[in-house]
């Protein structure tokens, strides 16, 4: 493989690996790259840029796991109701990107969590693991999560 040059700055535009071609920097520690697979772009975060590794958001790049596939299917109707067609389809509708940070899971390779209204069980969007779990710590609740957005802005100045 021909590599481009290896980088050891916080720039990794440019630098090319098995899988792509870094383009831009999408966000602090994360990466716009061209995938080598299927010419699409995809979200890198730095390590896995760094460690070379592949993107399982990429159709042409065969999944490691197919018998994972078909297990996270029926998991994901007993639990929420959809099939796994439909959280590809929601995944891709955000990009593979929570759906209130904007960032892709914090662990490479996580699947982003299936948030749900715990009383009626529909369900609303993917979200990151840290987003997921802030909604669970604070039950859903509108009005501690509105009580924690002014405790924030009141204090956000104070050094």
């Amino acid at each position: 493989m021909n590599r481009q040059r290896k980088i050891k700055s916080t720039d990794w535009t440019g630098y090319e690996f098995d899988h792509g071609i870094v383009l831009s920097e999408h966000s602090v520690g994360f990466w716009n790259v061209e995938c080598k697979h299927c010419g699409e772009t995809h979200v890198y975060e730095t390590r896995s840029i760094r460690n070379e590794a592949h993107t399982k958001k990429c159709k042409e790049h065969s999944p490691h796991n197919k018998k994972y596939d078909d297990r996270y299917d029926g998991i994901l109707r007993r639990t929420f109701g959809i099939t796994l067609e439909q959280y590809n389809e929601m995944y891709d509708s955000q990009s593979g990107l929570c759906a209130i940070c904007g960032k892709p899971d914090e662990v490479e390779g996580r699947r982003l969590a299936v948030d749900h209204n715990h009383e009626t069980g529909e369900v609303r969007a993917l979200l990151c693991g840290n987003c997921n779990r802030g909604l669970g710590n604070f039950q859903d609740n509108f009005d501690l999560l509105a009580k924690a957005t002014r405790y924030l802005i009141k204090y956000s100045n104070a050094r």
